[in-house]
């Protein structure tokens, strides 16, 4: 009887466990929605919780891929919870003025095939040559690299009409 009940409750918990795993995510998300011409932006398909294969991207009508495709690889294990991920990111660069759409890019994940939705993208004219970059999203920080980083301090540009003088250490010397 301890045998079954204990049998039961293996299983029990099995079921559970299998319960709280998530579903594969598979999203597409742009730097900027409106971009300057000229300039370029990034777009990055995620897959989560599952590993894929077969990834085809958009043809990315209207723009020119300047980088990509870059693929980065994750994975975590907190408390025993493990979350696995994969990307692909480009960059591009709008060809002409207007509203443009970025169409869904499609991945194989187990026996599914998923896909992402379309992004709306308005390139503006630009008259001033004002250079945009993408935007860096903020990484996740652990708490001994907030607390044993050394405060980051720039450097100060040198005036043009000051001189510099470079000063010598002078050295002592023991002569034997």
């Amino acid at each position: 009887m301890k045998k079954i009940s204990a049998f039961l409750f293996a299983c029990a918990l099995c079921i559970t466990l299998m319960a709280q795993e998530e579903s594969p995510k598979f999203t597409m998300e742009i730097s900027t929605d409106s971009i300057l011409m000229d300039n370029y932006f990034e777009v990055k398909f995620t897959l989560e919780n599952a590993s894929g294969r077969n990834f085809y991207p958009p043809s990315f009508d209207g723009f020119n891929i300047i980088g990509g495709p870059n693929q980065s690889t994750s994975m975590s294990i907190v408390n025993g919870d493990m979350t696995q991920s994969v990307s692909y990111s480009y960059y591009l660069e709008p060809k002409d003025i207007g509203q443009f759409w970025i169409e869904p890019a499609s991945i194989e994940a187990g026996e599914n095939v998923l896909e992402t939705t379309a992004i709306e993208v308005f390139v503006v004219p630009n008259p001033d040559g004002v250079k945009q970059y993408p935007q860096q999203r903020e990484q996740r920080r652990l708490f001994f690299d907030d607390f044993f980083s050394r405060p980051r301090v720039e450097p100060q540009p040198i005036p043009k009409n000051k001189k510099v003088e470079s000063k010598k250490k002078k050295r002592k010397t023991v002569r034997i």
